[in-house]
């Protein structure tokens, strides 16, 4: 038996020998980047897709009037330069004469006039469509409401080169939000060949930046190619980027050593395993995690209930010891290093950063005012989320938390993937969910609008009228105009928000530790935005 293993051995790693010296030699000279995942590729439509996943493909596939640098810094790409009017609110990009779709179509202000009409088209149904109003684009809200035309919204195309915005009122962040994938350009004959199938399959789409997508395997692996007609593609240095979903780190990591990825995620307890390796890195992101409790449901409408959930969790341990990926705890919704505030400081360090602490003996307290008032003494909430190897063990503790802390209160787990969890919290059909938010710009509404009564992604359902009508004052109203009242105003929403009326628990704000090959270099994270950028990668021999 021995004899037969020893040369059966052998023989298997003659053949691989064989096979890998018969290789094609231009093929194993490619230069790949091997990237692993751990949630699935949601979409390739940028009016559809919502996660960061997916707007990270998006965004190595399209390219729209601007990108970001490495240090987060808008940048020309498809707009080669912009005049603005002296009251700032109208912009005309002139663009790239060179820029060229993967079918070999130029990209034209056109493609640019249809996107944003079909973003805020009522029938896109987009859940980002409230962006475009945003940004300030003239009449945005109203053709997404449908009480205007799409043809009355603030862009035309004055030529193929030269694309015109109007807004209603000027917006300090305005270039910085063209880097975002819902303003990225659209080729109108093709999306309308494609019908159904549009962002279906590699077959079902077009790309005018640094890669193009050629595999995608639903729920396994995808991959993009470098864009041979890519304007640029000359300072694209590597040949492409393969994906795999692979939700457990430990077989990631596994993977990693064994040579076959280049960049995993690390979380639990195998953070601590390679903290001294070389390729170890850690990445602060924008993210930020809270748990969302749907007001749909009559008990979650009790303050007292929401406020004693949102103080039972032992947040420093779950940072630390449960997550141990550098992830930081937060009592608040705006992150940390988000935005700069007009006295240069950041939003954090002139806000309070104690909203909604953990505390026994305080949630025990809210805890028996809610149980008078709802005439119970047991509880039982679902609590969904994703069905990651990390969001796995964060549930758990949760679930541990909540019932030791609050007596008489149990907690069931419903674990989903990624998709179905968001589909089921935006149908409003869960209980307590884990969810997260990342920025799409540098300033706190991109948080605070998020639960502005009706909004598509207030996944608790919450609405005040006093919470309305201070964000309204500060997007449309008085305070757009005073940048230091504004300022306060915000900081006023967000105690409404959290610390008085509970209506998002936050947890933590995301670190995430990796492993990045050292011949790796030139990958792009940002907080803000695109949460990575491979434009400018490349692979050491």
């Amino acid at each position: 038996m021995m004899k037969y293993a020893k040369f059966l051995m052998i023989f298997v790693f003659s053949i691989v020998t064989l096979t890998a010296c018969s290789g094609d030699s231009e093929s194993s000279s490619e230069k790949i980047l091997k990237v692993a995942k751990d949630t699935e590729l949601a979409s390739m439509d940028q009016h559809i897709a919502t996660d960061g996943l997916s707007f990270e493909v998006i965004a190595a596939t399209i390219e729209g009037l601007y990108t970001s640098d490495a240090d987060g810094n808008a940048i020309p790409a498809i707009a080669k330069s912009y005049d603005v009017s002296e009251d700032g609110l109208v912009y005309t990009f002139h663009l790239r004469e060179d820029a060229k779709w993967s079918n070999g179509d130029p990209v034209t202000a056109n493609d640019f006039v249809y996107a944003w009409r079909r973003l805020v088209d009522p029938n896109t149904a987009s859940e980002y469509a409230f962006i475009m109003d945003v940004a300030g684009v003239k009449n945005a809200a109203s053709v997404n409401a449908g009480e205007a035309s799409l043809e009355e919204l603030g862009v035309k195309a004055v030529d193929d080169s030269t694309l015109e915005v109007t807004l209603a009122l000027p917006v300090p962040y305005f270039l910085q939000l063209m880097t975002f994938p819902s303003f990225f350009p659209m080729n109108e004959a093709f999306v309308t060949e494609k019908g159904a199938d549009y962002a279906q399959s590699p077959d079902g789409l077009l790309a005018n930046g640094p890669f193009k997508m050629t595999e995608w395997t639903q729920g396994h692996s995808f991959k993009v190619e470098k864009n041979d007609s890519y304007y640029d593609k000359g300072n694209v240095n590597i040949d492409g980027i393969e994906y795999k979903i692979m939700k457990d780190s430990q077989t990631a990591a596994l993977e990693f050593e064994s040579g076959n990825l280049d960049v995993v995620r690390l979380a639990g307890e195998i953070v601590d395993l390679y903290k001294e390796n070389e390729a170890f890195t850690l990445i602060h992101e924008g993210y930020l995690w809270y748990i969302a409790p749907n007001e749909q449901l009559e008990e979650l409408q009790n303050v007292n209930l929401r406020q004693a959930l949102g103080r039972a969790v032992n947040k420093e341990q779950l940072t630390e010891t449960v997550l141990n990926d550098g992830s930081t705890v937060a009592n608040f919704i705006v992150p940390v290093t988000l935005a700069t505030g007009p006295d240069g400081k950041d939003f954090r360090e002139t806000s309070p950063n104690d909203y909604m602490t953990y505390d026994v003996a305080v949630a025990q307290e809210y805890w028996e005012k809610a149980k008078e008032e709802l005439g119970i003494e047991t509880l039982t909430l679902e609590l969904l989320f994703e069905d990651t190897d990390s969001m796995k063990k964060c549930a758990e503790f949760i679930q541990s938390e909540l019932q030791t802390n609050l007596p008489g209160l149990t907690i069931e787990l419903k674990s989903q993937p990624k998709k179905n969890r968001l589909e089921l919290m935006r149908a409003g059909d869960y209980q307590l969910g884990i969810t997260r938010w990342g920025p799409d710009y540098a300033d706190p509404t991109t948080y605070l609008d998020m639960f502005i009564t009706g909004g598509s992604n207030n996944y608790p359902n919450y609405s005040s009228e006093e919470y309305d009508t201070l964000m309204n004052s500060i997007g449309k109203g008085d305070l757009v105009y005073d940048i230091e009242a504004r300022w306060e105003a915000m900081k006023e929403a967000e105690e409404l928000l959290i610390a008085r009326d509970a209506a998002a628990l936050p947890m933590y704000q995301q670190g995430n530790t990796y492993l990045i090959d050292q011949q790796v270099k030139g990958i792009e994270t940002h907080s803000v935005g695109v949460p990575f950028i491979y434009k400018n990668v490349t692979i050491e021999e």
